[in-house]
């Protein structure tokens, strides 16, 4: 995705510098605030063998999500929101991810990506130990992309400072230590209401992203249903950081 932009520059700088009175203004980035959302539902549907709770009984059961969604979040600009690219089920591209096989907890052949909204195979814990549990989240670029969750609630525990989504800066994220681990952002950003059954966004929240351009953004989620109240609808709200 990035490598076509990045050959449109140099082609650019190469072209302008023929002449020395001739200047190449690469315009700054973009601080806008940009909002997603993406579907993990796509057709036709997939059946897969498994225990239905309903019958009690081993059988053939709708897969909860079929489509996994790559997200380029320095693409985002006037135009567009960020680049997003969706597989289903049955593509040869699709990824089963799971964090714990390291042969299986990132895609081959996809460049220029920075979080994949995706179901896959995670860890949980038990009290005890971490355990593996399918879940439903955002995993970053292995080895690409660094991220880092800021929870107020945790942070404030810790005798530490939280700073707010819409105070932190650049400066702030600098000063933050960012983890490569695929599941560093993950699905702890929605909780599941017994009461209610249905999944509502963690407040006081978000996350600093360093994408593969080696830029930072903040990222929050925002939701996760659709205007049918549909669930598998991951939305979420980001902004560069940029030194002042």
């Amino acid at each position: 995705m990035k490598k076509s932009i990045f050959a449109s520059l140099l082609l650019s700088a190469s072209l302008f510098s023929c002449s020395e009175d001739d200047t190449v203004t690469i315009p700054p980035l973009d601080e806008s605030s940009y909002a997603l959302q993406v579907a993990l539902y796509s057709t036709p549907d997939v059946y897969e063998e498994g225990f239905n709770h309903q019958t009690q009984q081993v059988e053939q059961v709708k897969l909860s999500y079929n489509r996994q969604v790559f997200v380029d979040l320095d693409a985002a600009s006037a135009s567009s929101n960020a680049d997003t690219l969706g597989y289903h089920y049955n593509d040869e591209e699709y990824v089963k991810f799971d964090v714990w096989d390291t042969e299986k907890d990132h895609a081959e052949g996809s460049e220029g990506w920075d979080i994949v909204l995706a179901y896959y195979n995670g860890k949980t814990h038990d009290g005890t130990e971490y355990v593996p549990y399918m879940m439903t989240g955002a995993l970053v670029n292995k080895g690409e992309v660094k991220a880092i969750r800021l929870n107020k609630e945790e942070l404030e525990a810790e005798g530490q400072t939280f700073v707010s989504y819409d105070e932190v800066s650049y400066e702030d994220a600098m000063n933050l230590t960012l983890s490569s681990e695929v599941d560093a952002i993950g699905s702890d950003w929605k909780v599941l209401d017994f009461a209610t059954f249905t999944y509502k966004i963690v407040e006081n929240q978000y996350y600093i992203i360093e994408t593969t351009d080696g830029v930072f953004f903040k990222l929050a989620f925002t939701g996760f249903y659709n205007d049918d109240l549909e669930k598998g609808y991951p939305a979420f709200k980001f902004q560069r950081l940029i030194a002042e």
